[in-house]
């Protein structure tokens, strides 16, 4: 089976699935709560008419309310909890952890994340999560923004034989970070846990609160450095932003 994937810039994948076009965590805008993009955009909202959109949680690089409400026509979102009085002008399907909703012979799963909930003050309380996408047979763990956790990942793999993981890699710098990001190295750590087939890092290089930090991580260097030594480097396709690629599972 191939799966054409394309990197839009940070987090903000399309990936062409069964007939379907699946946007994640929609981030198109110059700048994300008053920060500046470091690499721009790959494309324009307006050029993009998804059918389905998986919000991993409601932090401004993650959930664009420009972004969102800019996308051509008609489409499913999925959140956690909590997200629907943020996006407001979109109805939105909130799911629990473990919830399961299917849109034309697609599954969506809502899983874990270990990262902090809220988007200000007005909304502390939105939910974090990460998505399994299931469709014959064939199943991607997209994990939005995540910090490392052995338990995460062994929670996962006990529920779902994961080909495809979509795994977090940067803005892990400065140290204080690492509470709500993991490392490539620890990416690497995730992926074997999982036991997928292929690692398709995500959430690098794009967007960082000190932007100085995003040239410093050296993120995707890191992952090919540390997929070296783990001998896995074969299994790691790195899809730079504006580049699309198919995947064959």
């Amino acid at each position: 089976m191939r799966i054409l994937i394309e990197n839009l810039g940070h987090s903000t994948f399309l990936v062409k699935l069964g007939g379907l076009e699946i946007l994640t965590d929609p981030f198109l805008s110059e700048s994300a709560g008053g920060i500046k993009r470091v690499v721009p955009p790959a494309r324009s909202p307006e050029e993009l008419s998804p059918d389905v959109v998986l919000i991993s949680h409601a932090h401004y690089d993650h959930l664009d309310l420009k972004t969102l409400y800019r996308l051509g026509g008609k489409f499913e979102v999925l959140t956690p909890k909590n997200c629907q009085k943020v996006i407001k002008e979109k109805k939105v399907k909130e799911l629990d952890y473990f919830e399961t909703v299917e849109y034309k012979g697609i599954s969506f799963t809502l899983v874990p994340a270990r990262h902090n909930r809220g988007r200000n003050i007005v909304y502390p309380d939105t939910k974090v999560g990460g998505f399994i996408v299931e469709w014959r047979g064939t199943t991607i763990y997209f994990a939005g923004d995540t910090a490392f956790s052995e338990h995460l990942y062994n929670l996962v793999s006990s529920k779902f034989k994961v080909d495809i993981a979509m795994l977090p890699i940067g803005g892990f710098l400065p140290a204080i970070f690492r509470r709500f990001h993991q490392t490539p190295e620890e990416a690497v750590k995730g992926f074997k846990i999982l036991r997928a087939k292929v690692l398709i890092p995500i959430h690098y290089g794009t967007w960082h609160v000190i932007p100085f930090y995003v040239r410093k991580e050296r993120a995707v260097e890191r992952l090919l450095s540390y997929s070296y030594i783990s001998q896995i480097k074969s299994r790691v396709s790195v899809i730079y932003p504006g580049k699309k690629r198919e995947i064959e599972i």
